[in-house]
């Protein structure tokens, strides 16, 4: 097994106490030269790490993610915020809106079905559609939802229950800074760490789901 951060059991890198890594070589922090890192930042990533931390710091255990967000912009001096939300999450998109303009912010929303486009564009047949009693089903448009809002002037742009794939679309057609305020997961009431606290009691199916979904690969 390749060791990576994910295994490793002391995150010495945050303490700095790096004798209790348990695989030295394995370890980014050892491997790679911060000086490296650090030049990653430019101006624009060190002023939303400075706000980012600055968030963290006043809110550490007490704010909600909602408000965090709301710091975040806050420092950050964004005005306008984008919201790129799925309509199943419509109630929640027109709350968040509603507090986002209660503390002062301008909002602008996009649909994920915004254009009304045929899942035959994207080659799905009506027997892939979700529901295929259905002659016809639109498709979501994740970057057309990320276009519209950056024509409309956002200065940040915030995901709320896109599906996997479609987040990623978003986000990569996205012109200004993205966040997240939630995935979709209708199996967990859109708690998707749920499963990882189940993998090793209720829902210990995660560990086999690609072979049991898909099949044994053939070597």
């Amino acid at each position: 097994m390749n060791f990576t951060c994910a295994d490793c059991p002391s995150k010495a890198c945050e303490d700095h106490l790096f004798e209790k890594m348990p695989n030295e070589k394995a370890c980014v922090t050892k491997k790679v030269d911060p000086e490296l890192f650090k030049g990653l930042y430019d101006e624009e990533d060190l002023r939303i790490a400075n706000s980012a931390a600055k968030v963290e710091s006043r809110g550490y255990c007490r704010w909600t993610r909602v408000e965090e967000t709301m710091a975040f912009a806050h420092n950050m001096g964004y005005k306008k915020i984008g919201l790129g939300f799925c309509t199943g999450f419509s109630r929640e998109a027109e709350t968040f809106a509603k507090i986002l303009r209660a503390n002062g912010f301008e909002v602008e929303a996009a649909c994920c079905k915004c254009g009304s486009i045929s899942k035959e564009f994207i080659g799905i047949k009506q027997e892939q559609f979700v529901h295929p009693e259905n002659e016809m089903e639109i498709m979501c448009n994740p970057a057309g939802q990320a276009e519209y809002l950056s024509e409309q002037g956002c200065d940040m742009n915030v995901v709320l229950g896109l599906c996997v794939g479609h987040d990623t679309l978003f986000m990569r057609h996205s012109k200004v800074p993205v966040t997240v305020l939630t995935g979709k997961d209708r199996a967990l009431a859109h708690n998707p760490v749920g499963a990882l606290y189940l993998a090793d009691s209720y829902l210990k199916r995660v560990y086999t789901f690609i072979e049991d979904t898909f099949g044994k690969e053939e070597e």
